[in-house]
């Protein structure tokens, strides 16, 4: 929850729009996997403002994590064996720095 949240406001702060077309293209491809019923379908998305957010979220969210990597630089660090666990056994300590049992 919290990351679609996230998302969204980085989205909505960068400008991050889902374009008619993208949408289209999006529901035509649902449409086909319903072969012979391809009309309904579509007019089932047209029809259905609900249905056709659960379209438009996923595709949202890609172009966000999309604009994301792209902004990412990625460096590549050597680590020991023990460095890289070290992280997973810091994570097992609760908020008072004892370690859970």
């Amino acid at each position: 929850m919290r990351l679609g949240l996230v998302l969204a406001e980085i989205g909505e702060k960068n400008n991050i729009k889902v374009a008619d077309d993208e949408l289209s293209r999006a529901i035509v491809e649902r449409a086909r996997q319903v072969p012979g019923r391809e009309q309904e379908v579509w007019d089932y998305y047209r029809k259905n403002p609900q249905a056709l957010a659960s379209i438009r979220a996923p595709l949202f969210e890609e172009k966000v994590v999309d604009f994301l990597v792209e902004l990412a630089t990625v460096t590549d660090k050597q680590v020991s064996r023990e460095q890289l666990y070290e992280d997973d056994e810091d994570d097992e300590d609760d908020e008072d720095g004892a370690p859970t049992t």
